[in-house]
């Protein structure tokens, strides 16, 4: 399971000194609130690993999706497909 709140702490600290992008923040943000506000996404990030979590965010910065819940939705939907056939 996921520690977001762990995950978020050390997100925010490292875009407070500079390490990440602040795009880094606006995701964990968004993964936040869709954790509060998509059951799907909850149940999803309450199965797995913390740094399955960190890979999602590294993808939504790079493709500039932090504020796309559509974009979203489709990520863990093909993930939750290929663990399903894994």
């Amino acid at each position: 399971m996921a520690n977001l709140q762990h995950t978020a702490e050390r997100i925010f600290r490292h875009v407070d000194t500079g390490r990440l992008p602040v795009g880094y923040a606006l995701a964990m943000g968004a993964i936040i609130d869709a954790h509060d506000d998509d059951p799907d996404f909850h149940d999803w990030a309450d199965t797995v690993t913390g740094s399955t979590v960190e890979i999602l965010i590294a993808r939504m910065v790079r493709n500039g999706k932090w504020d796309d819940p559509a974009w979203l939705q489709e990520y863990i939907r093909e993930a939750s497909l290929k663990e399903n056939t894994a």
